[in-house]
């Protein structure tokens, strides 16, 4: 170990030195095939090292989509606090912001919604973070029925319908499906919003 991994390490950055390194595996391998041998090797410390704050991958992962889910409820937060008096332009940019997140943190993403973590590998601090951010979609949602303008049916199915299409649409550009059609970043907030107005407009005539 180098000095300055040394310095890090006495000054408490390991664990954040972690987090990082298991991002950048993620992004290099996939969670499959993810080890904390391997993650040690890339923060540069010894093999024990790691578990100084993580009892195994699954510790980091649930941090990680912890972690995940608090910065997509702080982008949530901006978006009401940009937009005081608009709920429907503040369900357009969370929907931007989900999308946008996504795109550019595509192995958290994977984490935070891809099947990795177990239920019963779910801690209670990614249970809380998940919900705070999901209950933020439907303060959305239920602040524009009171103000008339979304439909008075059942807040949760709204908030579903709303989540569902950006998360698709959001695993599609991530995985590729739309590279065609879609090249840049401009061009997939294009697409985004184009979508959001189809499901705030309905498809039918």
């Amino acid at each position: 170990m180098s000095g300055k991994q040394k310095k890090s390490y006495h000054h408490g950055d390991l664990r954040n030195s972690l987090i990082d390194a298991a991002i950048a595996l993620l992004r290099a391998k996939g969670p499959n095939v993810f080890s904390m041998r391997e993650l040690a090797k890339l923060a540069g410390v010894s093999h024990a090292a790691p578990y100084r704050h993580f009892e195994d991958k699954n510790a980091i992962f649930n941090t990680i989509a912890e972690n995940g889910f608090q910065l997509l409820t702080e982008r949530l937060e901006q978006v009401v606090s940009e937009y005081p008096h608009n709920p429907q332009q503040q369900l357009l940019e969370a929907g931007v912001s989900y999308v946008d997140l996504a795109t550019e943190n595509p192995e958290i993403t994977q984490l935070m919604f891809g099947g990795f973590i177990q239920t019963d590998s779910c801690s209670e601090r990614l249970q809380q973070s998940a919900d705070t951010a999901f209950n933020g979609l439907l303060s959305i949602i239920k602040k524009g029925q009171e103000a008339g303008i979304y439909q008075r049916q059942d807040t949760m199915s709204l908030a579903l319908a709303a989540w569902s299409m950006m998360h698709g649409l959001a695993m599609l550009v991530t995985g590729g499906q739309l590279t065609r059609e879609i090249s840049t970043r401009k061009q997939v907030m294009d697409t985004v919003r184009l979508v959001e107005n189809i499901l705030l407009n309905g498809m039918l005539k």
